[in-house]
């Protein structure tokens, strides 16, 4: 029978795929504040119900982050 060996994993620790998240989360928020800002003003005459539906969307989206984040900082509203 031949010898065998085995190799024992070690475990993986999750605070290298935390770190890499919360980088990907930060540069996200920078992105998104960038195209806010890139969004047509509400005095520019080319403003039109879809821009309002839009960023109704936005802040909907971005409400569901807020509680996420709330919620898993154990923060109460």
């Amino acid at each position: 029978m031949p010898n065998k060996q085995t190799l024992h994993a070690r475990p993986i620790e999750p605070g290298p795929a935390y770190e890499h998240g919360h980088l990907i989360a930060r540069d996200l928020l920078q992105h998104i504040e960038v195209q806010l800002d890139r969004m047509v003003r509400p005095d520019n005459k080319d403003l039109r119900w879809m821009h309002v539906r839009a960023i109704n969307l936005i802040n909907a989206q971005l409400s569901e982050v807020a509680a996420l984040l709330d919620e898993t900082n154990g923060v109460r509203n």
